[in-house]
């Protein structure tokens, strides 16, 4: 008898955090958040790995939108960055580190800067986001004329179509492109920033949120980014 309670009190604990479903901010950052895969991108795929007992559900929306819902405190769960001074948690899912930083044009001369301040003048494609983010603001105090993209694709079309001097891009999606258009592109020696794949959680929530977990492994890229 004493077996079966126990076996009971079990269950029902359980019962809760297995029917509850987590909404997960998203944008369109293929392949890691993108609604064009049935389960929601590399990012969620690692996130389900690492959680098997939690159900989430990818919450697509353009990049303004995503910024604003974290500044007005809507939100649990996110692979969209935090703004900066926001309060955060963070849960580091990946063992790869993915590197941020501009590709252009191929040129003879290397890719890469002491300040920002050398590219005064020239035009760069990002992600859109606050036009006050930390982040963008960098490269206006610097002199650059920013594009907003809703994706990264998005920049690069416009930089292959030289709508564009730079653009924002990564190192794992630059060593996957087609080798004829990566062969037309030089990805900077300088990075940006340089992160695993991380979700932001929002100590607000009142939701039993996932904690820390050890990192899972993703799926091989062709290797450092060619840089030369």
């Amino acid at each position: 008898m004493r077996h079966w309670l126990w076996f009971c009190l079990c269950i029902f604990s359980v019962a809760p955090l297995a029917a509850t479903r987590f909404d997960v901010l998203a944008v369109e950052y293929p392949p890691f958040t993108t609604s064009k895969m049935a389960d929601g991108g590399l990012a969620f795929q690692v996130l389900r790995q690492a959680f098997p007992d939690y159900r989430f559900k990818p919450m697509f929306v353009p990049p303004k939108r995503a910024y604003t819902m974290m500044q007005q405190g809507h939100w649990c769960l996110s692979f969209y960055p935090s703004p900066a001074g926001m309060p955060s948690n963070k849960i580091v899912l990946s063992e790869h580190q993915i590197v941020i930083g501009v590709i252009r044009l191929r040129q003879d001369s290397p890719l890469k800067w002491q300040q920002l301040s050398e590219f005064s003048g020239l035009r760069v494609a990002l992600l859109r986001s606050g036009d006050n983010s930390p982040f963008a603001t960098q490269f206006t105090q610097a002199g650059l004329q920013i594009t907003y993209t809703e994706t990264t694709q998005q920049s690069l079309d416009l930089l292959l179509r030289k709508r564009v001097d730079l653009a924002m891009y990564d190192d794992y999606n630059f060593n996957k492109l087609p080798t004829k258009t990566r062969d037309l592109l030089q990805f900077s020696d300088n990075h940006l920033l340089q992160t695993p794949v991380t979700l932001f959680t929002n100590p607000s929530c009142n939701d039993p949120l996932p904690k820390a977990v050890s990192p899972q492994t993703l799926p091989a890229a062709l290797g450092p980014a060619n840089r030369s």
